[in-house]
């Protein structure tokens, strides 16, 4: 009787170590559901052998190191602004959102942020984006769907997509971004984490991404193009990958599901306080970059790609930088550099500028003496607060535009700042 039982135990052991370890599905119910706040880690050290996949793999990551957490949290279509429901749910199909507190474009600030989803039997797709900005609701839809995942995902199965949208801020900002996606299921197994470990699905997707930007304030805008592989583990019941490793060149990082282990920190980016030196200064600036999660990717009005830029000052002009970091948050910071007289000197006299109407009640129209390729204009308090620094460009007669109706009732000391020379002139608001 006893090699009969041995031969049973056997058998049984065998059963359950299969079902233990043997190859998943993962599909609609796999994914994030209503009321899931997800708490994840982010790294850029990533251990060697990640794009390893076969059929019954096993991946160790237990060494993985978070530099930054942050929590994913899931809501309702209906907790999200009316307009945004149209858009998405109405002609979308969006039934899942997640907040937001960044946009597309950097250096926006946000409220009422909104990523959009569609979780159906065949796919979970992303649909695009909402925000507002400057209380202006805008959003930015997919022209087809960004598809994720394609259900029920099993090994070798593939799909892709092409997905496109732009947002256009009317003398603001625009982005436009288009992104081919190409996925494949190429491997399953057991996959270990500081998290536990999982049975997992590996979705290796190959990205070509083509983003623009424009600044309108700054008159200037840059185009990036990008090449990403994302390698993402996936089990049953966990919403969002338990890990996903993204490849851009030769830099790779790794967000995983986690526990709390330290508290999230935004990408910080600064160039220090607008500053005026004599023409012809050479001038050297520096990029303070801090939180997000590194390493960065920056890049300077001027094309260059360091922590510093050095430029010879002989105008008038605003620098811009814009920072990425390893999970693809933007930052910028501007910093206006401006031109001050030698001992002696002084500037030139506010009768010199023409603004009218003055009292105005928003719309203002400058004129100066000599012909003007662009111009920086300041919004000065009685006091010596500066409230706005922005860039302005003539019409076809040198007349500088602007509008002041932001401003409260009051007097304000309106600066011009033309090439070498600055104007002032005494404006009254009044509404």
């Amino acid at each position: 009787m006893k090699p009969i039982i041995v031969v049973i135990v056997l058998i049984v052991f065998c059963s359950i170590t299969s079902s233990i370890f043997s190859q998943i599905a993962v599909n609609q119910s796999d994914m994030p559901v209503i009321g899931d706040t997800l708490r994840v880690s982010a790294t850029n050290t990533v251990p060697a052998g990640y794009a390893r996949a076969a059929m019954d793999t096993v991946w160790d990551f237990t060494a993985l190191d978070a530099l930054s957490q942050r929590v994913e949290s899931y809501v309702s279509t209906s907790a999200t602004p009316v307009i945004y429901q149209w858009i998405f749910v109405k002609l979308g199909g969006a039934n899942l959102a997640a907040p937001s507190v960044s946009s597309d474009i950097p250096g926006l600030s946000v409220s009422q942020g909104f990523t959009f989803f569609k979780n159906s039997m065949t796919a979970y797709s992303d649909l695009g984006s909402a925000y507002t900005i400057q209380s202006l609701p805008l959003t930015a839809k997919y022209d087809n769907p960004d598809m994720l995942y394609q259900f029920p995902l099993i090994p070798g199965l593939s799909w892709s997509s092409n997905s496109s949208f732009n947002i256009d801020i009317p003398d603001l900002a625009y982005f436009g971004t288009k992104r081919i996606r190409s996925s494949l299921v190429d491997g399953w197994g057991t996959l270990t984490t500081p998290f536990g470990t999982f049975q997992t699905l590996r979705v290796k997707s190959i990205l070509t991404i083509h983003d623009s930007v424009y600044l309108d304030s700054l008159g200037s805008g840059l185009s990036i193009n990008r090449n990403v592989t994302e390698y993402k583990w996936l089990a049953k019941g966990m919403g969002i990958p338990v890990l996903q490793i993204n490849e851009e060149g030769n830099v790779a990082t790794a967000v995983y599901r986690d526990v709390y282990r330290m508290s999230a920190q935004p990408l910080s980016v600064t160039l220090g306080p607008d500053t005026a030196v004599l023409s012809g200064t050479v001038l050297t600036m520096h990029v303070s970059v801090a939180g997000g999660t590194p390493p960065y990717q920056i890049l300077w009005s001027t094309g260059d790609t360091g922590k510093t830029i050095t430029v010879t000052v002989q105008d008038i002009k605003t620098y811009s930088v814009w920072v990425v970091d390893a999970v693809q948050k933007f930052g910028t910071a501007q910093k206006v550099v401006s031109i001050k007289y030698p001992p002696g000197l002084s500037e030139h006299s506010s009768t010199q500028l023409q603004a009218y109407p003055n009292p105005t009640c928003g719309p203002v129209t400058f004129t100066l003496n000599e012909t003007t390729k662009n111009a920086i204009i300041q919004v000065i308090t009685p006091h010596g607060k500066i409230l706005q620094i922005q860039q302005l460009f003539p019409d076809a007669d040198d007349a500088i535009h602007a509008d002041l109706s932001f401003l409260p009732d009051g007097i304000y000391l309106v600066r011009v700042l033309n090439r070498s020379r600055i104007y002032n002139v005494v404006i009254q608001v009044i509404h």
